[in-house]
């Protein structure tokens, strides 16, 4: 897929080049880049050096290089970096680079080779170098130590051939910035020639909200963010974010400074800055959108707005004066008169000598950002960090599957705290950047990360007999049922009629409780308020026996694919383990099995008729106990 869409680039490039040929390819191509325009200098530079080969000045090279970088053809950049390297007049500055592109591609051991021939005398450039050597060597053993989540998948629904990424979550859904959306139709109509940057050939981004219904039916959409406010801008739009309360909107605007005309150069591109814009709703109206006062800084960028949980803090990120590195995280204080105070940098223990954005929180408050400057995997490593303001504690690295050797941001965990989602360029996707959804219990607790041991199961040998031991499995083995802590924690109990002999109150507990059956709407996994009540009633049960294992069976009925009823009975397992945990029912106790469309508790299965009475009973969940 990013092999065609080079291929469209490369085709929007000889169109140009048709309507110019009078100049010189070279001269067309500095002019190129010197405007920023890369994927029409990396062609004309590519014409440049086949006719030149070896006689061509490795700067021109270098350049070729480093338009493949900036548009993210990351193997091409590292095809003609490997020739920069092989010359004697390669500049030291050129290994790093090298070493930059073998990281994203995460050949590590060639990474360091670059590394290790890149010499300077420069404090920052020596810190980056220490921390790629690190990140090359910390990325080889996150990588044999790999965790396997149950859940990891390319979001269909929203990814495109080019660009989508999540800024955040609102009631409706979640906030999606992408350029591969103006050619939909969508609510403000397709566009069939949308606007294209000039640096890649693709169009502009723009900000859209991805809604999903979560009851009575499976409808899913997407529509442009506040049309009649955002408009058709001639550039980048997004990321965004709303207040709580949803009525004050802060948007980046991407807006270009005038050209500067350069002797021999002709026009060359002024520099683009990012700009914080926001909009208050008043009487259901948006206000016309408005620079946002004390934040912006003439001549520098002020990008990606992020509320604190209590709306007093806005953090965004910067590359103004005062920073430690290219782009840093800074924050601003909400003042009495509801105006935002002096931006303060939030410090070393958050920000590098490199570039730190992306900025997002989850309901406990913990900040996820992206960061270059720490020993990451390569590109945008995702991090975590608890804390506040300039006060961090020091960030943590997600690695796998989260990271990788290419460009990884936008981390958004939900409120259950173990769903979510990310982006990535990472190969295997269907675009430039491509949204990832991810859903695992068992390895996130609350605030902090576990790692649960993956081959545990409860009961030898294997099976699906719902009437005697549950099967051992892993979280990803789906297929089979497999039985998976609550929240991570190894079980080492016992089964169903292990030797334990039963008081008659037992039996008549375990007998109440996995005669429990409680339903839910279509392509749903919210509670019902009787099943709320079932749970009340088991919470009190189970209570009384603290020794005793729950496991929480959930079904669907035969409608949608196999794969879908799955993931959707693996939600409602986790509604079910959420709402005890609530309850005082500590995690450790509770494992699940999410069954899909297995066992029906009648004929409706796929392609026979059925009332909608008929298929709601198939939507269930029920208890098994482990004594």
């Amino acid at each position: 897929m990013k092999r065609l869409i080079c291929c469209v680039m490369l085709s929007c490039c000889s169109m140009q080049l048709i309507a110019q040929e009078q100049k010189s390819e070279l001269r067309l191509a500095e002019e190129a880049y010197a405007r920023q325009e890369y994927a029409l200098a990396g062609s004309l530079y590519t014409r440049v050096v086949k006719s030149k080969r070896n006689r061509t000045p490795v700067e021109l090279v270098i350049k070729l290089a480093n338009c493949h970088r900036e548009v993210g053809h990351f193997s091409e950049a590292a095809e003609w970096y490997a020739q920069v390297v092989q010359r004697p007049d390669c500049p030291a500055s050129a290994f790093f680079s090298y070493g930059e592109i073998l990281r994203n591609l995460e050949l590590y051991d060639s990474a360091k080779v670059q590394y290790t021939r890149f010499s300077t005398s420069q404090p920052d450039s020596l810190a980056l170098k220490e921390a790629a050597m690190q990140g090359c060597d910390s990325a080889v053993v996150w990588k044999q130590h790999a965790v396997k989540l149950s859940h990891l998948n390319g979001l269909k629904e929203l990814n495109t051939p080019y660009s989508e990424w999540i800024s955040g979550v609102v009631k409706q859904g979640l906030l999606i910035v992408s350029n591969g959306y103006r050619r939909m139709l969508l609510n403000d109509g397709a566009e069939s020639n949308p606007v294209t940057d000039k640096r890649t050939f693709q169009p502009y981004y723009n900000a859209y909200v991805y809604q999903q219904y979560a009851q009575g039916n499976a409808t899913m959409y997407l529509e442009e963010m506040l049309p009649q406010l955002i408009g058709k801008y001639n550039y980048h739009i997004g990321p965004a974010c709303f207040s709580s309360a949803e009525d004050t909107l802060y948007v980046t605007v991407n807006e270009q400074e005038k050209p500067e005309v350069r002797q021999k150069k002709g026009f060359v591109q002024g520099n683009r800055r990012l700009l914080l814009y926001y909009s208050v709703k008043k009487e259901n109206a948006w206000s016309p959108l408005e620079i946002l006062p004390g934040i912006n800084l003439a001549g520098f960028s002020s990008s990606h707005p992020v509320l604190s949980m209590d709306g007093d803090v806005l953090y965004f990120v910067s590359d103004r004066p005062g920073g430690l590195g290219q782009t840093d995280l800074w924050y601003s204080e909400k003042q009495a008169d509801s105006t935002w105070g002096k931006p303060v940098n939030c410090g070393p223990r958050i920000n590098t000598v490199a570039a730190e954005t992306f900025p997002t929180f989850n309901e406990e408050g913990a900040l996820y950002f992206s960061s270059k400057g720490y020993a990451g995997m390569g590109g945008y490593d995702i991090y975590r960090a608890t804390g506040s303001k300039a006060t961090w504690e020091t960030p943590e690295n997600l690695q796998l599957p989260f990271n990788s050797g290419a460009d990884d941001m936008g981390f958004i965990l939900k409120r259950n705290g173990y769903e979510g989602y990310f982006a990535s360029n990472r190969t295997g996707g269907m675009g430039s950047d491509d949204v990832y959804h991810f859903i695992d219990p068992a390895f996130f607790t609350g605030n902090s990360r576990n790692y649960p041991p993956r081959d545990g199961g409860l009961t030898p040998g294997k099976g699906t007999d719902l009437t005697g031991g549950i099967t051992p499995g892993k979280p990803g083995e789906k297929e089979t049922g497999g039985a998976v802590p609550g929240k991570g924690t190894d079980l080492a109990g016992g089964t169903p009629g292990g030797g334990k002999v039963l008081t008659p109150t037992e039996k008549e507990h375990i007998h109440e409780l996995e005669k429990l059956r409680f339903l839910y709407d279509f392509n749903s996994a919210t509670l019902l308020p009787e099943s709320r009540k079932i749970l009340d009633y088991a919470s009190t049960i189970l209570k009384q026996h603290p020794d005793w294992k729950l496991v929480v069976l959930s079904y669907t009925d035969s409608r949608g694919k196999d794969d879908y009823n799955l993931d959707l009975s693996a939600l409602r397992c986790y509604a079910v383990i959420d709402y005890l945990a609530s309850k005082g029912i500590p995690a450790k106790r509770m494992y699940y099995r999410n069954l899909g469309e297995q066992f029906l508790v009648n004929d409706c299965k796929d392609g026979v008729p059925c009332t909608e009475a008929q298929q709601r009973q198939n939507r269930r969940s029920e208890l098994k106990i482990i004594y």
